[in-house]
This record gives structure tokens, sequence and C-alpha cells, in this order.
């Protein structure tokens, strides 16, 4: 019995697993379309970055061990990868978490770009998040250029290249 149990919940574990990868936003296709507040009151969306400037969202928590080390490593290139012309949005998955908790993170780490809070996990649900970090990298035609767990270590030549590249392409 026990035995069975076991093969039931693998079974079903790498069923959710499987049926979350196949509804992951993938390399290559468009980002789905969202809107959210920002603790600074700002709108951000997809649809005001399209066609203006690359986007980089960042899925975060506020006790996520990797999110405490990548977070303040993008507040340190920030003002450059802005200079650049990168829009960036980090927002909170919500998983566990707070507003509250969240925007003493920001404090505590000093992040100088805007942070947002996914109060029901509808953002990070669409875009197939299940894990935090997730970082995508989305280019002026709304479409996914990257996407890992980690903030990648060449950001600021991946934002060149999407500036140069002309839209439509």
């Amino acid at each position: 019995m026990f035995r069975y149990a076991l093969r039931l919940i693998l079974l079903l574990t790498l069923g959710v697993f499987t049926a979350a990868s196949a509804l992951a936003v993938k390399v290559g296709e468009p980002a789905p379309d969202f809107s959210i507040e920002t603790f600074a009151g700002e709108e951000m969306s997809l649809a005001r970055s399209k066609g203006q400037k690359p986007l980089l969202v960042v899925f975060w928590t506020t006790w996520c061990p990797n999110c405490q080390r990548e977070l303040p490593k993008l507040a340190e290139t920030f003002p450059q990868l802005h200079k650049q012309g990168l829009n960036v949005v980090a927002i909170n998955a919500g998983i566990n978490d707070s507003r509250d908790r969240a925007r003493s993170f920001q404090k505590r780490y000093g992040l100088n770009f805007p942070l947002a809070f996914d109060e029901d996990f509808e953002i990070s649900r669409a875009f197939g998040v299940w894990g935090v970090p997730t970082v995508f990298l989305i280019d002026t035609d709304g479409i996914v250029r990257f996407r890992r767990a980690l903030i990648p270590k060449d950001l600021s030549a991946q934002v060149e290249s999407l500036i140069r590249q002309p839209t439509g392409e």
C-alpha cells in the first residue's frame, strides 16, 4: 500500500510540474500583457513598454535566498541599464509573503528600481512562474528573449543588442 501511495504521489507531482512547464512562457514567445501598480504608485505594463524599451521582469519573494543576492546586484547596475533604455519591474509573487514585508525588503536592500506586489499570483501564473527568482527579458515587440532563474551576467550586452535590434524582427 505504501509503494502504491508513493508512486501515486510521484506521478501526481510529475504531472503538476509537467503541466506547469507546458504553461510557462518560453523564450521566443510573446509575453503575457500585464498591468501592475508599483510601490511608488506608478503603473507598469507590458503595453507601455512595447515599441518603446525592452523590459526586465523579475519575479521574487522576500524569503528567497537567491532573491536576496540577485536584487541588490540588479540595484547596482540599474542606473546604467536604465540609461541604456531598459525598463525594470520586480514583481513579488505574493507566495507566503506580504506587501509590507516586500516594502521592508526594498528599504533594507536599497532597491532603486520599481517593485510591485502580485496580490493574487495572477501575473506570476500568467508567466508560468513556479519558482523564484524567475527573470524575463522582453524585447520592444513583447517577445521573451531571456528566461532563467538568475539575472544574466551579460545583461548589459543583451540590453544593448535588443536596443540596436529594429522592431519587427
